[in-house]
């Protein structure tokens, strides 16, 4: 159960993100913001890596695949956060981004895991990932 602590932690860090970013969006050039976003995350890893070297984590530790993907995932957050700023310096009301971002990543990532990572589903699973899409367009056209 202790991904649930995880996942719980994620979520209020991914809101106070998601506000910040709001607040900053119309305040300078979008992508300097996502390069000052990243930067400072990059910075506070960094500590969380040195932490992980002192206490003894495997740190290069690195299965085939690893480097690659890694590199992937830093392209694709990095050009999602450019797009996120741009997304609220043209105005977008914070209660109608983040809904449409989330669930759209709940929607995509749903397929992302179903056909390419072969992950199980049931028709219960299909009928919440159906009414996250109504609850969307129900908040989106409010």
């Amino acid at each position: 159960m202790a991904w649930l602590n995880f996942a719980l932690l994620t979520v209020v860090f991914y809101s106070v993100f998601d506000l910040f970013v709001k607040l900053s969006s119309d305040k300078m050039n979008s992508y300097f913001n996502a390069f000052i976003i990243n930067l400072v995350a990059t910075v506070v890893l960094l500590f969380f890596v040195i932490y992980a070297y002192f206490t003894g984590e495997k740190l290069f530790d690195v299965k085939p695949g690893g480097w690659l993907f890694s590199i992937l995932a830093g392209l694709a957050i990095g050009a999602a956060s450019i797009f996120f700023v741009k997304m609220f310096a043209t105005g977008t009301n914070l209660s109608v981004g983040v809904p449409l971002v989330r669930v759209g990543m709940v929607v995509i990532g749903s397929i992302l895991g179903i056909v390419l990572l072969k992950e199980g589903f049931s028709p219960k699973y299909i009928l919440g990932v159906l009414l996250a899409l109504a609850g969307l367009f129900l908040v989106v056209t409010k």
